[in-house]
């Protein structure tokens, strides 16, 4: 049966269009033009001359995304496997808090220059970085100015955004991000899944805390977490071993590191016994984590228990783990991974499955030590896949679900955009990927995900559930998008 389209479809249908049309042609260049992208990069240390990606603040007005909207599914399978429910109407979006003209967030300068120096604030002397808001820190798990890593550096130093002018303005990043998160809150209800869906939703709750320094979001992950008695998922098939009843393992360390006290024990209590099993019966990571999700899913949550508890046996259990299974899944020849065996040696590479890498390796190298002989081994991989992406990005500054086949499924798709996205900006902030090449890279992909956001909060253009690029829809979205998107806000905020 065929609907017709009413007026406010097309209305909604051209608003995108349009903001498309005008992300696309704006850029991060020194006049707020698009010009390739990199000829704003300011001599004093890869800052914009005039602070702003897309000067005119990017999106139109009208843009965003139409009623409508998928649910998440409440388990899985094995990783992307499963449906969708149907979720709360929208409505056409703003599309407008996008990158703008810099200046809201003016940067950390003690002991240093306001403007950065070396390309990014690894230069000394920027101990904060350019972070909104007055937030000073916070380390994994901790809030603003709580000290430890923070966001913007990692100390007096350290890698990070650094001082000078932001390439975004905070206060728009800031408010879309609890648009976004907000939206979700309210959409989930008292729906507590512990599932890989709904945990990766919260690891970007705990990244929207950290930037936005309000309490209410990592309390809202803290009441989850004591709602699943803070044990493994059971909502994959495949047992405690099974790498996606483990993701939420990753949000319940995190809030243990923010306070480490006896009475918190039982936050870590299940991962251990856990990991331990898989410590004293080691399998090989073809076997294991046999499909390239599995490396978002459990490598940062091993990474995240190894700090907690301090025991070196995880970290050498993920790195043995996780290289068999980049050995096993990863292409050479395009510096892309194949999803799992079905997919081996042909042409097709999924867009989320890729982002769960991308992002996988972000939030290992987020907590792994700078000693770590392997770290060296992890930067070279997600430069080697940003690289690739980077060259792969469509002009509307999303990836299709094909990442190499753009053909096949033409529409936008947010949730392996916002991986990437999230992935890429860290690696800027970090000092692993180079400003000046790939900040025109990331500033694409933010505004495209903005411009894909309802006036209610809702991210639309996300792929349902799979294994395998598929199609999106303006109305179509999912917890794990939304995480990807509050990972990537809170990276943002610090470019």
């Amino acid at each position: 049966m065929t609907t017709k389209p009413t007026r406010a479809h097309k209305r909604r249908a051209a608003a995108w269009l349009l903001a498309m049309m005008v992300t696309s042609c704006g850029g991060t260049s020194a006049t707020g033009g698009s010009g390739g992208g990199n000829s704003g990069a300011g001599a004093t240390g890869g800052r914009q001359a005039t602070g702003g990606a897309t000067a005119s603040g990017g999106g139109v007005a009208t843009g965003g995304t139409v009623p409508g909207g998928g649910g998440s599914p409440t388990g899985g399978g094995h990783a992307d496997s499963g449906g969708t429910s149907g979720g709360p109407p929208g409505g056409g979006g703003d599309g407008g808090q996008i990158a703008g003209t810099g200046g809201a967030r003016t940067g950390g300068t003690a002991g240093g220059t306001p403007t950065g120096s070396q390309g990014g604030g690894q230069a000394a002397g920027h101990p904060g970085g350019s972070v909104g808001g007055g937030q000073t820190g916070g380390s994994v798990g901790g809030g603003p100015d709580s000290g430890g890593a923070g966001p913007g550096g990692s100390g007096p130093g350290g890698s990070g955004a650094g001082g000078g002018t932001p390439a975004f303005d905070g206060t728009s990043v800031m408010a879309i991000m609890r648009r976004v998160a907000d939206h979700e809150i309210a959409r989930f209800g008292n729906n507590n899944s512990n599932g890989w869906v709904r945990a990766t939703f919260h690891t970007g709750m705990l990244a929207a805390y950290r930037a936005l320094g309000d309490a209410k979001y990592r309390d809202y992950t803290q009441q989850w977490g004591q709602a699943n008695s803070w044990l493994v998922s059971n909502e994959a098939s495949g047992g405690p071993r099974f790498a996606d009843n483990q993701a939420c393992f990753q949000s319940y360390a995190e809030l243990y590191m923010a306070n480490p006290v006896a009475s918190n024990n039982v936050m870590i209590a299940s991962a251990q016994t856990v990991l331990n099993t898989m410590v004293a019966a080691p399998m090989a990571g073809r076997t294991e984590w046999w499909w390239c999700d599995s490396l978002f899913m459990a490598p940062p949550a091993l990474a995240r228990i190894a700090k907690a508890t301090g025991k070196a046996e995880y970290l050498t259990l993920m790195h043995t783990m996780f290289w068999d299974s980049k050995a096993f899944l990863f292409d050479p020849a395009q510096n892309l991974f194949w999803r799992d065996s079905t997919f081996r040696n042909t042409s097709t590479y999924w867009a989320r499955g890729n982002g769960w890498v991308v992002a996988g390796i972000a939030r290992i190298l987020e907590v792994l030590p700078a000693t770590d002989a392997r770290r060296p081994d992890y930067e070279d991989l997600l430069r080697l896949m940003a690289t690739k992406l980077k060259t792969i990005q469509a002009a509307d500054g999303f990836w299709r679900s094909g990442l190499t086949d753009m053909t096949s499924f033409t529409t936008p798709e947010s949730s392996g955009t916002a991986f990437f996205c999230y992935g890429l900006a860290w690696g800027i902030n970090n000092g692993v990927l180079d400003r000046a090449t790939f900040l025109p890279t990331v500033t694409k992909s933010w505004n495209a995900l903005v411009g894909a956001v309802d006036a209610q909060g809702q991210l639309g253009w996300v792929q349902a559930v799979g294994s395998k690029p598929g199609p999106s829809t303006m109305n179509s979205t999912n917890d794990y998008a939304t995480g990807a998107f509050l990972l990537s806000g809170a990276e943002i905020l610090k470019l």
